[in-house]
């Protein structure tokens, strides 16, 4: 390649500033549910919220279709040739031309199947979840992703959803503004891609070789396409299945309150991975496997690290979390958190795998034969289960699934880093976990049901817990303080 083609792009941030920016932008797409859900449970109910989340999983096949595996093919792809800006933009048309074309097919499908012959009361709330099927086109979240380039995904999300918790407080006030709640979700959802998107048109400005050729990409997406038709079965059928069968819209809105509850704190590790990819794809590349271990050490610390206690934490005070959190009439789910809480470690350390060593390594097509077969076994319980004990059926097909798939993702990764060395690890951050629990159930059982208990419950099985890695000596809790405490001596320095 000659030089006008090939030109080095910007050095890539560092690792913890990428996380940083990251988990800026998961926080935040933490922090505002955690804001929002307690008010929209209170004014949709569970009813209402269970019509938007059956409406959702439907639109959600069709986002899935259209996205056709890009986001992981793409970010891989970019983090590989990040040097070639020629490369860059020809692969940048391509992909575009593809998902527009594909993007289109859907749409059409969509309206065929589900707007235009449903019955009208539910026609407004499907049209309003195609906004998210349309935002797909424009979508380039993945390629500053491969880039390394987190700062203006996490800046755009900001944005957007303070914009969001404000409207939402504005204009929704009782159950009759359901469609309101849906389309400020959507735009919630697609604000933050069409304001970042513009910033792509940077990386026109150079010339490339060859002819376009759109529909190249296709078999490496479907290579990516599918892992995500699997997660897909067992994250959104459910819910799909759960309104087929119980055809109740009580039973969908306390899985999905109780799922999206759980699942929150797992958006914090998803940040960590995602950014790993990037980085592991590129030293895969470049043969530096030393570092690739290095990094996959220090992920699998700071995953056990954040999910024992989380999972522990989350079983210990639900009996009182979910009637302050989620309002009256929210009863059942306290048992729903109780089977769905095992999931966090479970989905932590799988997609670990999946992130730092299937996909960077280019044995995705291994990895979807385990999602496959997550899938598989989500849907044969959910069927049985459903019917039997509804939304708990769902709960406990679910962590069955994702079970079966850490035991395969583990059994097929040993050269990588072998479950054994994870079970080892993992063993002070479990007794920690153990010694925080107890004193805060006990606190739970017996301290009146209020917020300030509640918070004073977290705040003392925070101190126990990492008092406890600190008797301990975990190792790695000593390198993240030595890490904070140089940080605080630089900033302190350049004043």
């Amino acid at each position: 390649m000659n030089e006008e083609n090939t030109q080095n792009a910007a050095k890539p941030a560092s690792i913890k500033t990428n996380f940083v920016y990251s988990l800026l932008n998961k926080a935040v797409a933490v922090l505002i549910p955690i804001l929002i859900t307690p008010y929209l449970s209170r004014v949709l109910q569970p009813d209402g919220n269970g019509v938007i989340s059956y409406v959702n999983s439907i639109a959600s096949y069709f986002v899935l279709a259209a996205n056709l595996g890009v986001e992981t093919y793409g970010q891989r792809t970019i983090a590989v040739h990040r040097d070639d800006k020629a490369y860059l933009k020809k692969f940048i048309i391509e992909i575009s031309i593809m998902r527009a074309v594909i993007t289109a097919a859907c749409m059409a499908v969509y309206y065929v199947l589900f707007i235009s012959s449903l019955n009208p009361v539910n026609n407004m709330l499907y049209a309003i979840q195609s906004l998210m099927i349309i935002a797909v086109a424009v979508d380039f979240t993945w390629f500053f992703q491969g880039l390394e380039n987190f700062r203006l995904p996490a800046v755009s999300n900001l944005v957007a959803r303070l914009a969001y918790v404000v409207c939402t407080f504005i204009f929704v006030k009782d159950k009759s503004d359901i469609n309101v709640a849906a389309l400020l979700a959507m735009v919630n959802v697609t604000l933050p891609i069409l304001l970042s998107s513009p910033f792509i048109f940077k990386y026109f400005n150079c010339k490339i070789q060859g002819k376009i050729n759109p529909f190249r990409h296709f078999k490496n997406c479907m290579v990516y396409f599918i892992p995500t038709v699997a997660i897909q079965i067992y994250t959104v059928l459910d819910k799909t299945m759960i309104g087929l069968i119980t055809h109740s819209d009580f039973e969908n809105g306390y899985y999905d309150q109780v799922e999206k509850i759980v699942k929150l704190p797992l958006t914090v590790l998803f940040s960590l991975n995602i950014i790993m990819r990037s980085r592991i794809s590129y030293y895969y590349s470049s043969g530096e496997t030393e570092k690739i271990r290095a990094l996959a050490e220090k992920s699998v610390n700071a995953t056990l690290c954040f999910v024992l206690p989380v999972m522990f934490g989350f079983i210990a005070v639900a009996k009182t979390f979910v009637p302050i959190y989620l309002g009256e009439g929210y009863q059942k789910c306290v048992l729903l958190t109780y089977i769905f809480a095992p999931i966090i470690p479970i989905i932590g350390i799988s997609n670990l795998y999946s992130t730092q060593y299937y996909t960077p390594y280019d044995k995705q097509w291994q990895n979807n034969w385990f999602l496959i077969a997550g899938a598989v076994l989500n849907v044969a319980l959910n069927s049985v289960l459903i019917y039997f004990i509804q939304s708990v059926g769902a709960a406990i097909a679910s962590v069955c699934a994702e079970l079966l798939i850490l035991v395969l993702c583990a059994a097929f990764a040993k050269k990588f880093f072998p479950f054994t060395q994870v079970l080892k690890i993992s063993v002070k951050y479990v007794i920690a976990s153990v010694a925080m629990f107890v004193p805060v159930l006990l606190m739970n059982l017996f301290l009146p049901p209020t917020i300030w208990y509640l918070l004073l419950e977290a705040g003392t099985g925070a101190v126990i817990y990492f008092g406890m890695l600190l008797l301990l000596r975990t190792p790695f809790i000593f390198g993240l303080i030595d890490w904070l405490v140089l940080k605080i001596k630089a900033v302190f320095n350049k004043k």
